[in-house]
């Protein structure tokens, strides 16, 4: 067969108030060759986590290629998989998401078909709950996904997407640090003060408007949140004394914004400027809570999943 590479870029999620709303592709990328066609699947990993990884048909990749295949009643070969990732695995970044979207398309690489949106979303949702992490890495670019629910199919993903603004950049904070995204899920409350909810969805909605508008000095605010971050920030050292640097703007030009990137232990800022200077204040102060991290500025994927 022919080599087929897939593409499958990170994401970062919730975006501060916008919790499982909302997510953004980071050009940061799980890469896929489809090398040769076998009677199982084989994947041979490097790069973030490659030690971790199966290397057989237990793999998250080849269960979800499999899984879909029997969904539609197709039957196809396994496949040697060559797989390179840049994505750090339990850090908020959608690691599991972009392993998902990876097999799906594994799958369609070899059954020969390609999948609706509303196909490949409902699959995805059978292995991954947060809409707001697959959609980004599939689409590309800033999406709002809703969940909808099919009497017939179950599940699926509605989803808006739109390009990210040029002039708002990205620096993500990884701390040696892996969160368990289930553990920090259980942490937050099932019931909320009506007050908290109008303030999360304010800001949500104002997010929006931000974007729209290029009212970027309003980013902050929009980010600000009280459904999900106070529950898991003391849960990780360091992390409240990151996102207390949105109070502190005004020292660092350029800064916009700091929210914890899905379930952490990322932490992402939005700035106009001064990237560097911002990353190493970020580091500094998980520093001072003896938790090491790395700085990246990254930038904005508005493309999505790419097969070629």
């Amino acid at each position: 067969m022919t080599k087929t590479e897939i593409i499958v870029p990170a994401s970062t999620s919730n975006l501060g108030a916008s919790f499982d709303t909302c997510g953004l592709a980071l050009a940061l990328y799980l890469r896929m060759t489809v090398e040769a066609q076998t009677d199982r699947f084989e994947i041979v990993p490097t790069g973030e986590g490659a030690s971790s990884v199966p290397r057989d048909e237990s793999n998250l990749m080849a269960r979800v290629a499999r899984f879909v295949a029997e969904q539609r009643g197709q039957k196809i070969s396994g496949a040697r998989l060559l797989v390179d990732s840049q994505i750090p695995l339990a850090r908020g970044l959608g690691s599991s998401s972009s392993a998902v979207i990876a097999g799906i398309s594994v799958y369609e690489v070899l059954a020969n078909e390609r999948l609706s949106e509303e196909e490949f979303f409902r699959y995805a949702l059978h292995f991954e709950g947060h809409g707001d992490n697959i959609a980004p890495s599939l689409l590309g670019g800033l999406v709002v996904a809703c969940v909808v629910e099919s009497e017939e199919h179950g599940p699926s993903l509605i989803t808006v997407k739109r390009a990210w603004p040029e002039d708002v950049k990205i620096v993500v904070v990884i701390p040696e640090l892996e969160l368990e995204t289930a553990k920090m899920r259980a942490a937050l409350p099932l019931i909320v003060p009506m007050h908290d909810a109008v303030f999360n969805i304010q800001r949500a909605a104002l997010l929006q408007a931000v974007i729209s508008e290029r009212r970027f000095e309003l980013l902050g605010e929009a980010l600000r949140d009280r459904l999900h971050q106070p529950y898991r920030a003391p849960l990780a050292p360091g992390l409240n004394e990151v996102l207390q640097l949105n109070e502190e703007r005004h020292r660092h030009p350029g800064l916009l914004g700091i929210a914890i990137s899905g379930a952490g232990s990322t932490m992402i800022a939005f700035a106009t400027e001064n990237r560097a200077e911002i990353g190493a204040a970020m580091v500094a102060r998980l520093a001072a809570s003896d938790v090491r991290s790395r700085a990246l500025e990254i930038d904005v994927d508005n493309r999505g999943r790419m097969v070629k």
